[in-house]
């Protein structure tokens, strides 16, 4: 256990900033100890989502990207596909990025490249009929699930996403309801892939760690 004295939390809290401090001040009643507690125990949890985050969007990305690569018979189907304005914008983008990094533009660094945000707008509403019908809907072989319900929950979880890439609080969230969907949405997808995610995560493991104080205000861990 670490044990800490006064100076050592006021220097922890000149270190993490008194602004993004206050959230976690709020929620433990001003209490700085019990503040950095959680300020930690949220940090170290918000590390822990990053694999199954990252193996959603990696099975995700890649699922559409295999799909559309045999629809179109060719690898660099994002030439070839309907995309709007914004998505071509994204694409030309992406190109630009990837020639600068690695000489030249290629498939598998242009598919890397893509944000999230690219990949979820391929399953907006304006490309029902003429992606997600003859192609897309067949990358989640094991979702019961409208077009318009997938997007929602993946939407939900690219929010989830960025909230921990710019290094937000997120200990007032469900966040065993947030894992249970990542280790979901991936299943749509890939089974396996998914038991293998959800075997090797360490997300459950520091749930159940959370600091055992009652914190005003929601505590959406595991009971």
């Amino acid at each position: 256990m670490f044990l800490y004295t006064a100076n050592e939390i006021n220097e922890l809290e000149k270190s993490i900033s008194t602004e993004r401090l206050s959230t976690y001040l709020k929620a433990t009643n001003g209490d700085k100890k019990k503040a950095v507690e959680l300020y930690l125990w949220n940090s170290k949890t918000s590390a822990a989502f990053y694999f199954p985050l990252q193996s959603l969007e990696i099975t995700f990305r890649n699922a559409l990207h295999t799909a559309l690569s045999a629809y179109y018979r060719n690898a660099s189907w994002y030439d070839f596909a309907p995309l709007d304005a914004g998505g071509l914008k994204l694409v030309s983008k992406a190109k630009t990025e990837v020639q600068k990094m690695h000489g030249a533009v290629n498939p598998p660094h242009v598919v890397a490249e893509l944000s999230f945000g690219f990949w979820l707008s391929l399953l907006n509403k304006q490309y029902h009929q003429n992606l997600w019908i003859p192609v897309l809907g067949k990358s989640f072989p094991h979702a019961k699930r409208k077009r318009s319900e997938i997007h929602h929950e993946l939407d939900h979880l690219r929010l989830f996403r960025n909230r921990i890439a710019h290094h937000e609080s997120i200990f007032k969230r469900h966040l065993a309801k947030d894992y249970s969907k990542i280790i979901e949405i991936v299943g749509w997808i890939n089974q396996d892939k998914s038991r293998w995610v959800d075997h090797h995560s360490e997300v459950i493991a520091l749930l159940v760690q959370k600091p055992s104080q009652k914190y005003k205000g929601k505590w959406n861990g595991i009971k």
